[in-house]
């Protein structure tokens, strides 16, 4: 038996429809790596990748549905996003470039800091703005859409859940106290900073 792109691609679209659960990924990966009559083309590193990722999450990717998506983008188009919605660490070089290009000091927060965000960050702006760190308190407020002063327009979530809910704002959170940003799904950008935000 040859294991060919298509299969996996199948195998994905099973688990997204949750027609077989992890342990059957597992357990497919296992025998394909076990079984002398199992095959796949040496040459295809991503059908290796997929195969050795499902077979031990623990030490690779965890196998949930957000990343079975970014296999089975991979699968389609090798296109591999797997590190940025997975490594907080891998978004180090583009803050350290964000903040180069907008002249600020790198200041990092940890993945398991408190950040604020309101409920959809998939609509076509996205804003972001930083208050005076300070311990034990929320600095990086985050919304999409209109604003509003609503009690519960912000929710507290570690930062770390930003990696598979919506990656591409982690490379601003190294932006110093004070600076604010506006994005869009068509690519806009903006970054300045903001001396009101250190006295409120």
């Amino acid at each position: 038996m040859n294991i060919e792109r298509k299969e996996l691609i199948e195998l994905c679209d099973k688990f997204l429809k949750n027609e077989i659960d992890k342990t059957e990924l597992e357990f497919f990966a296992s025998n394909a790596i076990m079984s002398d009559e199992i095959d796949w083309e040496e040459n295809d590193k991503i059908i290796s990748e997929t195969i050795f990722e499902w077979d031990n999450e623990i030490i690779n990717f965890p196998i949930n549905a957000e990343n079975i998506k970014l296999l089975k983008k991979r699968l389609e188009t090798d296109i591999d996003e797997l590190m940025e919605h997975n490594f907080w660490n891998s978004h180090f070089e583009k803050q350290k470039e964000i903040c180069k290009k907008y002249n600020s000091e790198w200041k990092p927060i940890n993945e398991k800091s408190k950040i604020a965000i309101s409920d959809n960050l998939n609509l076509e702006k996205l804003n972001g703005l930083r208050h005076k760190t300070e311990k034990g308190k929320i600095c990086w407020y985050i919304w999409s859409g209109e604003y509003s002063e609503n009690d519960d327009f912000f929710k507290p979530i570690c930062a770390e859940h930003l990696l598979q809910r919506n990656p591409k704002i982690i490379k601003y959170l190294g932006l110093d106290d004070g600076f604010r940003f506006l994005i869009t799904e068509s690519g806009y950008e903006d970054v300045w900073f903001d001396k009101n935000l250190l006295e409120t």
